[in-house]
C-alpha cells in the first residue's frame, strides 16, 4: 500500500473520528440544546435539573412538556437519520469500493443532518423561552453558564490519554 493511500486513510479516519466525537459530545457554548436534554426515560423535572431550580408554575410545566412533545419526534428523527448516515459512512470507509468523492458526499449529508437538528432544538428552545419570565431567563442563563463552566473544568481536569 503506497504512502499516499495510508495518508489519505488515517486523514479520513482523523475527520470521521472528529465528526463523531464532536456529535457525541454536546457543545458546552450551545444553550439552545437543553430543550432536548432531557432523557426520553428520565421524567421531566427531575430534582436538581435546571428546570426544576427555575421554580417552575404548574401551568409552566405543562406548557415546557407540550414543547417537548412537539418537537420530541423531529429530534428522534433526526437523530436517527445521523445515527444511520454516520453508519453507513463508517462502512464506505472499510469499504475498497467506496471512493473519496461518494465518501465526501456522504459526509456533507451528515454535516446537512446535524444542521437540521440544531434547528430544530433552536426553535424548541425558542418555544421554551417564551414560556419563562424575564428573571427565569436570566436565571436560566447562569445556570446554563455555570453548567458550561463546569464542564469546561472537567474536560481540564480529565486524565490525558
Amino acid at each position: 500500500m503506497s504512502i499516499r493511500r495510508i495518508s489519505a486513510i488515517a486523514v479520513l479516519m482523523l475527520t470521521l473520528g472528529t465528526t463523531a466525537a464532536a456529535t457525541a459530545v454536546p457543545s458546552p457554548a450551545q444553550p439552545e440544546t437543553i430543550a432536548q436534554n432531557q432523557r426520553p426515560n428520565r421524567p421531566a423535572g427531575k430534582k436538581g435539573g435546571l428546570f426544576e431550580q427555575l421554580n417552575l408554575s404548574a401551568d409552566q410545566k405543562q406548557k415546557m412538556q407540550a414543547v417537548r412533545d412537539r418537537y420530541k419526534e423531529q429530534v428522534s428523527q433526526r437523530m436517527q437519520a445521523i445515527r444511520q448516515a454516520r453508519q453507513e459512512l463508517e462502512t464506505m470507509m472499510s469499504s475498497a469500493t467506496a471512493n473519496a468523492s461518494q465518501m465526501r458526499e456522504k459526509h456533507r449529508q451528515i454535516m446537512g443532518l446535524r444542521q437540521q437538528l440544531e434547528d430544530v432544538q433552536f426553535e424548541s428552545t425558542l418555544a421554551m423561552r417564551e414560556v419563562l419570565t424575564t428573571e427565569q431567563r436570566s436565571q436560566l442563563s447562569q445556570l446554563m453558564q455555570q453548567r458550561r463552566e463546569a464542564a469546561k473544568n472537567r474536560r481540564q481536569n480529565a486524565p490525558k490519554p
